[in-house]
Protein backbone atom coordinates (compact mmCIF):
# COMPACT_ATOMS: atom_id res chain seq x y z
CA UNK A 1 0.00 0.00 0.00
CA UNK A 2 1.25 3.51 -0.85
CA UNK A 3 2.25 5.76 1.75
CA UNK A 4 -0.90 7.84 1.19
CA UNK A 5 -3.02 5.10 1.82
CA UNK A 6 -0.80 3.99 4.89
CA UNK A 7 -1.54 7.57 6.23
CA UNK A 8 -5.38 6.96 5.81
CA UNK A 9 -4.55 4.03 7.64
CA UNK A 10 -2.91 5.09 10.62
CA UNK A 11 -5.58 8.01 10.91
CA UNK A 12 -8.14 5.78 11.61
CA UNK A 13 -6.34 4.58 15.33
CA UNK A 14 -5.35 8.38 15.80
CA UNK A 15 -7.91 9.83 17.90
CA UNK A 16 -10.46 11.99 15.92
CA UNK A 17 -9.54 15.89 15.36
CA UNK A 18 -11.63 18.58 15.48
CA UNK A 19 -12.58 18.78 12.11
CA UNK A 20 -13.59 15.03 11.85
CA UNK A 21 -15.59 15.71 15.26
CA UNK A 22 -17.87 17.21 12.88
CA UNK A 23 -19.08 14.48 11.03
CA UNK A 24 -22.41 13.40 12.67
CA UNK A 25 -21.14 9.99 12.94
CA UNK A 26 -18.09 11.06 14.98
CA UNK A 27 -20.35 13.95 16.94
CA UNK A 28 -22.84 10.46 17.96
CA UNK A 29 -20.27 8.18 19.15
CA UNK A 30 -19.03 11.37 21.05
CA UNK A 31 -22.48 11.87 22.91
CA UNK A 32 -23.09 8.09 23.77
CA UNK A 33 -19.90 7.62 25.33
CA UNK A 34 -20.11 10.75 27.28
CA UNK A 35 -23.54 9.51 28.58
CA UNK A 36 -21.93 6.02 29.45
CA UNK A 37 -19.65 7.48 30.94
CA UNK A 38 -21.77 9.61 33.59
CA UNK A 39 -23.47 5.85 33.93
CA UNK A 40 -20.12 4.51 34.93
CA UNK A 41 -19.97 6.93 37.45
CA UNK A 42 -23.02 6.50 39.17
CA UNK A 43 -22.98 2.64 39.10
CA UNK A 44 -19.46 3.04 40.53
CA UNK A 45 -20.36 5.60 43.49
CA UNK A 46 -23.98 3.73 44.26
CA UNK A 47 -21.76 0.29 44.41
CA UNK A 48 -19.18 2.47 46.90
CA UNK A 49 -22.10 3.75 48.97
CA UNK A 50 -23.52 0.46 49.31
CA UNK A 51 -20.26 -1.28 50.57
CA UNK A 52 -19.05 0.75 52.74
CA UNK A 53 -22.89 0.95 54.25
CA UNK A 54 -23.01 -2.44 54.80
CA UNK A 55 -24.60 -2.80 58.33
CA UNK A 56 -22.16 -6.24 59.15
CA UNK A 57 -22.75 -5.75 62.76
CA UNK A 58 -26.73 -6.47 62.80
CA UNK A 59 -25.98 -8.63 60.24
CA UNK A 60 -23.77 -10.98 62.10
CA UNK A 61 -26.62 -10.45 65.24
CA UNK A 62 -28.93 -11.49 62.39
CA UNK A 63 -26.56 -14.70 61.72
CA UNK A 64 -26.08 -15.81 65.03
CA UNK A 65 -30.19 -15.77 65.45
CA UNK A 66 -30.66 -17.73 62.65
CA UNK A 67 -28.01 -18.42 59.83
CA UNK A 68 -30.03 -19.08 57.09
CA UNK A 69 -31.84 -15.56 57.35
CA UNK A 70 -28.14 -14.51 57.65
CA UNK A 71 -27.17 -16.04 53.93
CA UNK A 72 -30.54 -14.57 52.60
CA UNK A 73 -29.28 -10.85 53.99
CA UNK A 74 -25.65 -11.94 52.15
CA UNK A 75 -27.44 -12.54 48.86
CA UNK A 76 -29.54 -9.68 48.71
CA UNK A 77 -26.37 -7.61 49.06
CA UNK A 78 -25.00 -9.81 46.57
CA UNK A 79 -27.73 -9.56 43.78
CA UNK A 80 -27.42 -5.15 44.46
CA UNK A 81 -24.05 -5.08 43.44
CA UNK A 82 -24.36 -7.45 40.83
CA UNK A 83 -27.22 -5.51 39.36
CA UNK A 84 -25.13 -2.41 39.65
CA UNK A 85 -21.82 -3.75 38.21
CA UNK A 86 -23.83 -5.19 35.28
CA UNK A 87 -24.29 -1.67 34.47
CA UNK A 88 -21.14 -0.81 35.00
CA UNK A 89 -19.57 -3.79 32.68
CA UNK A 90 -21.67 -2.62 29.98
CA UNK A 91 -21.30 1.00 29.83
CA UNK A 92 -17.72 -0.21 30.10
CA UNK A 93 -18.50 -2.14 27.16
CA UNK A 94 -19.88 1.04 25.18
CA UNK A 95 -16.68 3.30 26.27
CA UNK A 96 -14.55 0.40 24.71
CA UNK A 97 -16.42 0.36 21.33
CA UNK A 98 -13.55 1.05 19.13
CA UNK A 99 -12.82 3.01 16.02
CA UNK A 100 -12.21 0.16 12.78
CA UNK A 101 -9.43 0.66 10.57
CA UNK A 102 -10.24 0.91 6.96
CA UNK A 103 -8.22 -2.31 6.36
CA UNK A 104 -10.21 -4.53 8.59
CA UNK A 105 -13.80 -3.75 7.49
CA UNK A 106 -12.30 -4.23 3.59
CA UNK A 107 -11.81 -7.85 5.21
CA UNK A 108 -14.74 -8.61 6.28
CA UNK A 109 -16.39 -6.97 3.27
CA UNK A 110 -14.75 -9.34 1.24
CA UNK A 111 -15.56 -11.99 3.46
CA UNK A 112 -19.34 -11.29 3.28
CA UNK A 113 -20.60 -12.59 0.48
CA UNK A 114 -18.57 -9.31 -1.59
CA UNK A 115 -17.62 -9.87 -4.79
CA UNK A 116 -15.21 -7.00 -5.85
CA UNK A 117 -13.21 -6.66 -7.77
CA UNK A 118 -15.07 -9.68 -10.07
CA UNK A 119 -18.19 -7.50 -10.45
CA UNK A 120 -21.26 -5.86 -8.66
CA UNK A 121 -21.91 -7.12 -5.39
CA UNK A 122 -25.08 -9.68 -5.91
CA UNK A 123 -26.24 -10.33 -2.12
CA UNK A 124 -26.62 -8.55 0.98
CA UNK A 125 -23.95 -9.20 3.55
CA UNK A 126 -25.36 -11.15 6.74
CA UNK A 127 -23.14 -8.74 9.16
CA UNK A 128 -25.55 -6.15 10.33
CA UNK A 129 -22.62 -4.12 10.25
CA UNK A 130 -21.38 -3.85 6.76
CA UNK A 131 -25.34 -4.01 5.91
CA UNK A 132 -25.07 0.06 7.02
CA UNK A 133 -22.17 0.68 5.73
CA UNK A 134 -22.42 -0.96 2.18
CA UNK A 135 -25.91 -1.09 1.70
CA UNK A 136 -27.87 1.15 3.51
CA UNK A 137 -25.44 4.06 3.21
CA UNK A 138 -23.40 2.73 0.60
CA UNK A 139 -23.47 6.15 -1.57
CA UNK A 140 -23.45 8.31 1.28
CA UNK A 141 -19.99 6.33 2.48
CA UNK A 142 -18.72 5.11 -0.42
CA UNK A 143 -19.53 7.81 -3.34
CA UNK A 144 -21.16 6.36 -6.31
CA UNK A 145 -20.39 3.71 -8.37
CA UNK A 146 -19.14 2.23 -5.51
CA UNK A 147 -20.70 -0.76 -3.28
CA UNK A 148 -17.65 -2.17 -2.09
CA UNK A 149 -15.03 -0.64 0.59
CA UNK A 150 -11.98 -2.81 -1.23
CA UNK A 151 -13.06 -0.12 -4.06
CA UNK A 152 -12.73 2.85 -2.04
CA UNK A 153 -9.25 2.16 -0.67
CA UNK A 154 -8.21 1.16 -4.83
CA UNK A 155 -9.52 4.34 -5.98
CA UNK A 156 -6.94 6.37 -3.14
CA UNK A 157 -4.02 4.11 -4.22
CA UNK A 158 -4.17 4.82 -8.26
CA UNK A 159 -4.66 8.54 -6.91
CA UNK A 160 -1.82 8.41 -5.23
CA UNK A 161 0.12 6.72 -8.07
CA UNK A 162 -1.52 9.33 -10.39
CA UNK A 163 -0.08 12.26 -7.92
CA UNK A 164 3.35 10.10 -8.12
CA UNK A 165 3.18 11.13 -11.78
CA UNK A 166 1.52 8.03 -13.26
CA UNK A 167 -1.22 8.22 -15.93
CA UNK A 168 -4.50 6.35 -13.94
CA UNK A 169 -7.95 5.67 -14.52
CA UNK A 170 -10.37 6.05 -12.23
CA UNK A 171 -13.74 5.34 -11.81
CA UNK A 172 -13.74 5.84 -15.63
CA UNK A 173 -11.67 9.02 -16.22
CA UNK A 174 -8.27 8.76 -17.05
CA UNK A 175 -5.92 11.20 -15.28
CA UNK A 176 -3.04 13.18 -16.57
CA UNK A 177 -0.46 14.24 -13.88
CA UNK A 178 1.32 16.42 -16.16
CA UNK A 179 -1.76 18.49 -17.54
CA UNK A 180 -2.26 21.06 -14.67
CA UNK A 181 -6.21 20.76 -14.07
CA UNK A 182 -5.92 17.19 -13.37
CA UNK A 183 -3.59 17.25 -11.10
CA UNK A 184 -5.71 19.92 -9.43
CA UNK A 185 -8.77 17.23 -9.80
CA UNK A 186 -6.10 14.13 -8.34
CA UNK A 187 -5.64 16.32 -5.22
CA UNK A 188 -9.27 17.33 -4.65
CA UNK A 189 -10.22 13.37 -4.95
CA UNK A 190 -7.09 11.89 -2.86
CA UNK A 191 -8.59 14.59 -0.09
CA UNK A 192 -12.34 13.21 -0.66
CA UNK A 193 -11.34 9.45 -0.80
CA UNK A 194 -9.43 10.40 2.99
CA UNK A 195 -12.29 11.98 4.02
CA UNK A 196 -14.97 9.00 2.72
CA UNK A 197 -12.47 6.67 4.70
CA UNK A 198 -12.49 8.43 7.45
CA UNK A 199 -16.41 8.23 7.15
CA UNK A 200 -17.22 4.86 6.44
CA UNK A 201 -14.56 3.82 10.03
CA UNK A 202 -16.68 6.82 11.97
CA UNK A 203 -19.81 5.32 10.96
CA UNK A 204 -18.91 1.50 12.02
CA UNK A 205 -17.81 2.79 15.33
CA UNK A 206 -20.41 4.72 15.46
CA UNK A 207 -22.68 1.49 14.58
CA UNK A 208 -21.20 -0.70 17.22
CA UNK A 209 -21.12 2.03 19.66
CA UNK A 210 -25.10 2.53 19.10
CA UNK A 211 -25.70 -1.39 19.57
CA UNK A 212 -23.95 -1.98 22.66
CA UNK A 213 -25.64 1.59 23.72
CA UNK A 214 -29.07 0.10 23.08
CA UNK A 215 -28.03 -3.11 25.36
CA UNK A 216 -26.85 -1.02 28.06
CA UNK A 217 -30.09 1.29 27.82
CA UNK A 218 -32.83 -1.55 27.56
CA UNK A 219 -31.23 -3.69 30.70
CA UNK A 220 -31.09 -0.28 32.59
CA UNK A 221 -34.24 -0.54 33.72
CA UNK A 222 -34.53 -4.45 35.13
CA UNK A 223 -31.14 -4.02 36.67
CA UNK A 224 -32.37 -0.85 38.90
CA UNK A 225 -35.72 -3.01 39.67
CA UNK A 226 -33.20 -5.76 40.58
CA UNK A 227 -30.46 -3.12 42.63
CA UNK A 228 -33.72 -1.86 44.88
CA UNK A 229 -35.21 -5.25 45.67
CA UNK A 230 -31.44 -6.22 47.08
CA UNK A 231 -31.09 -3.24 48.48
CA UNK A 232 -34.38 -2.78 50.47
CA UNK A 233 -33.96 -6.66 50.91
CA UNK A 234 -31.03 -6.20 52.93
CA UNK A 235 -31.67 -3.18 54.80
CA UNK A 236 -35.06 -4.89 55.76
CA UNK A 237 -32.89 -7.97 57.35
CA UNK A 238 -30.22 -6.29 58.90
CA UNK A 239 -31.79 -2.72 59.71
CA UNK A 240 -35.24 -3.87 60.91
CA UNK A 241 -35.75 -7.61 61.40
CA UNK A 242 -32.72 -7.52 64.64
CA UNK A 243 -34.87 -5.51 66.13
CA UNK A 244 -37.56 -7.90 66.09
CA UNK A 245 -35.00 -10.86 68.06
CA UNK A 246 -35.27 -11.20 71.22
CA UNK A 247 -31.61 -11.15 72.99
CA UNK A 248 -30.48 -12.73 75.37
CA UNK A 249 -30.04 -11.34 79.15
CA UNK A 250 -26.63 -10.35 80.01
CA UNK A 251 -24.73 -11.39 83.64
CA UNK A 252 -24.60 -8.67 85.21
CA UNK A 253 -23.53 -10.54 88.67
CA UNK A 254 -22.13 -13.96 89.05
CA UNK A 255 -24.64 -16.51 88.46
CA UNK A 256 -23.50 -20.24 90.23
CA UNK A 257 -23.89 -22.85 87.47
CA UNK A 258 -23.25 -26.85 86.84
CA UNK A 259 -22.01 -28.59 83.74
CA UNK A 260 -21.52 -31.64 82.95
CA UNK A 261 -18.84 -32.41 80.88
CA UNK A 262 -18.65 -35.38 77.86
CA UNK A 263 -16.73 -38.29 78.46
CA UNK A 264 -14.73 -37.94 75.26
CA UNK A 265 -11.38 -35.97 76.12
CA UNK A 266 -11.60 -34.42 72.56
CA UNK A 267 -14.96 -32.87 73.14
CA UNK A 268 -13.33 -31.79 76.42
CA UNK A 269 -10.73 -29.88 74.97
CA UNK A 270 -13.08 -28.60 72.06
CA UNK A 271 -14.78 -26.92 75.49
CA UNK A 272 -11.45 -25.58 76.82
CA UNK A 273 -10.93 -28.00 79.37
CA UNK A 274 -8.13 -30.39 80.25
CA UNK A 275 -8.70 -34.05 78.71
CA UNK A 276 -8.77 -34.84 82.42
CA UNK A 277 -11.68 -33.41 83.11
CA UNK A 278 -13.98 -35.37 80.71
CA UNK A 279 -16.89 -37.30 82.13
CA UNK A 280 -16.86 -35.08 85.11
CA UNK A 281 -19.59 -32.84 86.29
CA UNK A 282 -18.17 -29.39 87.68
CA UNK A 283 -19.57 -26.25 89.27
CA UNK A 284 -18.56 -22.73 89.02
CA UNK A 285 -20.46 -19.13 88.03
CA UNK A 286 -21.23 -17.29 85.16
CA UNK A 287 -19.04 -13.96 85.35
CA UNK A 288 -19.94 -12.45 81.91
CA UNK A 289 -21.67 -12.85 78.85
CA UNK A 290 -24.98 -13.55 78.34
CA UNK A 291 -27.48 -15.96 79.46
CA UNK A 292 -27.19 -17.79 75.66
CA UNK A 293 -23.10 -17.39 75.75
CA UNK A 294 -22.08 -17.04 78.95
CA UNK A 295 -18.32 -16.94 80.17
CA UNK A 296 -17.81 -19.46 82.94
CA UNK A 297 -14.73 -19.69 85.90
CA UNK A 298 -15.38 -23.52 86.69
CA UNK A 299 -13.76 -24.53 90.38
CA UNK A 300 -10.92 -26.78 90.58
CA UNK A 301 -11.39 -30.39 91.94
CA UNK A 302 -9.38 -33.51 92.14
CA UNK A 303 -8.29 -34.09 88.39
CA UNK A 304 -9.54 -31.01 86.49
CA UNK A 305 -8.24 -27.96 87.78
CA UNK A 306 -10.37 -24.49 87.23
CA UNK A 307 -10.28 -23.02 84.30
CA UNK A 308 -12.14 -19.88 82.46
CA UNK A 309 -14.03 -20.94 79.26
CA UNK A 310 -14.99 -17.95 76.93
CA UNK A 311 -17.07 -20.41 74.56
CA UNK A 312 -18.12 -23.63 76.53
CA UNK A 313 -18.64 -25.81 73.50
CA UNK A 314 -20.48 -29.24 73.86
CA UNK A 315 -21.07 -28.82 77.40
CA UNK A 316 -24.56 -29.04 79.41
CA UNK A 317 -24.89 -25.64 81.72
CA UNK A 318 -27.79 -25.23 83.80
CA UNK A 319 -28.05 -22.76 87.00
CA UNK A 320 -26.92 -23.86 90.18
CA UNK A 321 -30.11 -25.77 92.76
CA UNK A 322 -30.27 -23.12 95.46
CA UNK A 323 -29.24 -24.72 99.37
Amino acid sequence: MSSLVSGATRTEHAMPTTEELASGDAAATVELKSTAKWLVGGSASTAAVLVAGLQLTNLEKLGEADWRLGALALGAAFLALAAAFRVLFQAAAVLGATRPPIDLLDDKDRADRGNYPNGPRVEQPNDPLLKELVVLRRTELLGPNRDAIGSLIDDLRRTARGLAGARVTIQGRTYRPRVPGDAADLRALATELERRIRGVSDAAERFETAKKYQHLKDSFVPNAIIFLVGVLGFAWLTLLYPGRITQSPEVTEPVQVEMTVPSSESAATAAGLDKTCAGMKLTGAAVAGSLDKPIIVTRAQPGCPAHRLSDPQGLIVVPAASK
